[in-house]
């Protein structure tokens, strides 16, 4: 055989090109780096891949162990069937560095550099070790192939011993020959597992250039590497990945957009990486994918914002820059997932916790009215989500209730009759937190407002308030609010205002200071966590 190189040791290295017409013909005594070489095939990598894990493999072998649901040893990752599809793959980034690392090392000594495996070739190899670990493979379909001509022939060597897996010089017209297993070793800083830095350094530079193609496998190795880990989610939420990821937010490829939403959710999950995100400016992009992204990346999109907005200093920035028209169109949205209108309703609740974006969503058109059609919901296709949403938009109108905005359109579109209406017919139970969230809203609306003493009566507010008074469920903050309102209504406002800064429920001698929920009653304040904070992990 042409070209075959000896090393110190003995071992052979036979390089060949991918055309036969043109066969290396050298003497040189070298063995590549172990780093260099595929554990799986334990030839030079055409096509380097890291993987979650933090190991680096050849393309062709690590697609082919995943369609096989087979798992190399010392892997350190789980391809059992039905972890990944073509619709979910492998997350796999392309390792540069270490390309351009063995296309010098081969240029240096004049080896012509390595091709990626044919996807055949890789398939053929992962099946000889699967037999030689006694794991057989699938039968599939495409299991039974022709072998691949001369043509496609790569690199092809006998590996070092300390390599994760040997095979022996492979010959499509040769007979099958034992994969044997070696220890895993411990790889230099190329297979090591990914930090923040290598991170940046292998994947982001140029990421916005890249191939398509590239864009994926990063926003996909990104969503992996955030979802788990606290620490990894901080360590990798550094103002150089940030830059980077915005632009992804914007794709046309539904893939990156939907990785990138999906990574920008998990990293907004640490209390310490909120107001970094606002800061680098992701707010905006993440409005853009809201408006027209696609359904998935909006749903994402909204687990974000929602997720940002529980940071007190990032309210005022999200509302400014755009998020309350889509975050209420998506909330009313009846045809959207639940889980994307639930964070939605969520988002807009905690950002009108803020005084400036209260008075921004009522002023909104057709913020008000959208947003009392769905606290008017009486039932659905589905009770409890339709009850959950209820529940969302009473609290955004308790929130609306508690300035002179909102107030104002509150009552211009008749929530005096819905809320009273939802009391009325006991569509909300007694003591549940849905009639808490009712009778903040009516507390809120009775504030310093003649108008409401009418409309109150028209809808039959008084009767309501005096059964929660007389019964009034658990504790004494919600008879004491019924009993506050019924007095507004009565006309002895002044009384009432000076009883109600005595008890607390009036806050700084006016009623737009305050948020009526989370302030007016001290039992409100943990209302929100019956939804549970933004923890799920993309």
């Amino acid at each position: 055989m042409q070209g075959l190189l000896h090393n110190q040791q003995g071992r052979m290295l036979t390089p060949q090109d991918h055309d036969h017409d043109h066969e290396a013909d050298h003497s040189v005594t070298a063995e590549p780096p172990t780093e260099f070489l595929c554990p799986i095939s334990g030839s030079l990598m055409g096509d380097p891949m890291t993987v979650p894990s933090g190991q680096v493999f050849e393309r062709a072998c690590i697609q082919a162990c995943a369609a096989l649901s087979f798992t190399p040893p010392s892997s350190g990752l789980d391809l059992s069937r039905g972890r990944y599809s073509p619709a979910s793959p492998l997350p796999l980034i392309p390792n540069v560095p270490l390309k351009n690392a063995i296309l010098n090392w081969c240029a240096r000594l004049g080896f012509p550099p390595p091709p990626p495996l044919s996807p055949h070739t890789a398939r053929d190899i992962v099946r000889r070790l699967m037999l030689s670990l006694s794991h057989p493979p699938p039968h599939t379909a495409d299991d039974q192939y022709a072998a691949s001509s001369s043509s496609s022939s790569s690199y092809q060597h006998h590996s070092r011993s300390t390599s994760s897996f040997s095979s022996s010089s492979y010959d499509h017209h040769a007979p099958p020959q034992k994969v044997v297993p070696h220890p895993q070793p411990q790889l230099p800083t190329t297979t090591s597992p990914i930090r923040s830095d290598s991170f940046d350094d292998n994947c982001l530079n140029g990421l916005p250039d890249a191939d398509p193609s590239e864009q994926e496998s990063v926003m996909m190795a990104l969503r992996q590497a955030t979802r788990e880990n606290p620490a990894r989610r901080k360590s990798l939420c550094t103002p150089r990945l940030l830059a980077a990821l915005r632009p992804m937010l914007l794709s046309d490829n539904p893939v990156i957009q939907i990785n990138a939403a999906a990574a920008m959710v998990n990293l907004s999950l640490e209390t310490d990486n909120k107001v970094r995100i606002v800061r680098s400016g992701a707010v905006s992009p993440l409005v853009e994918v809201l408006k027209g992204g696609h359904p998935e990346a909006r749903d994402h999109a909204a687990g974000a914002i929602y997720s940002l907005a529980l940071e007190d200093e990032n309210r005022a920035a999200i509302g400014v820059l755009g998020a309350i028209p889509p975050l209420l169109y998506l909330f009313a949205d009846g045809s959207a997932d639940y889980r994307a209108r639930r964070e939605a309703g969520m988002a807009l609740y905690y950002v009108s916790l803020g005084d400036m974006i209260r008075n921004k969503i009522a002023r909104a058109s057709g913020a008000v009215r959208s947003i009392l059609a769905l606290a008017g919901i009486r039932d659905g296709a589905a009770p409890a989500e339709a009850a959950a949403i209820r529940k969302l938009a009473l609290m955004v109108l308790a929130n609306l209730a508690g300035c002179t905005d909102g107030r104002a359109v509150l009552m211009d579109s008749g929530a005096v009759a819905v809320v009273a209406g939802l009391m009325n017919e006991g569509v909300v139970g007694l003591g549940s937190a849905e009639e808490e969230y009712c009778l903040s809203a009516l507390y809120g609306l009775s504030r310093g407002s003649l108008r409401f003493r009418g409309l109150a009566r028209v809808a039959g507010v008084e009767a309501v308030l005096m059964r929660v008074a007389e019964e009034g469920g658990e504790g004494t903050m919600r008879r004491e609010m019924a009993k506050r309102t019924l007095r507004a209504m009565r006309g002895e406002d002044d009384e009432a205002a000076a009883a109600a800064a005595a008890a607390g429920l009036v806050f700084g001698g006016n009623y737009d200071d305050g948020n009526v929920v989370s302030e007016g009653m001290m039992s409100f304040r943990r209302r929100p966590k019956d939804y549970g904070s933004n923890t799920t992990k993309f």
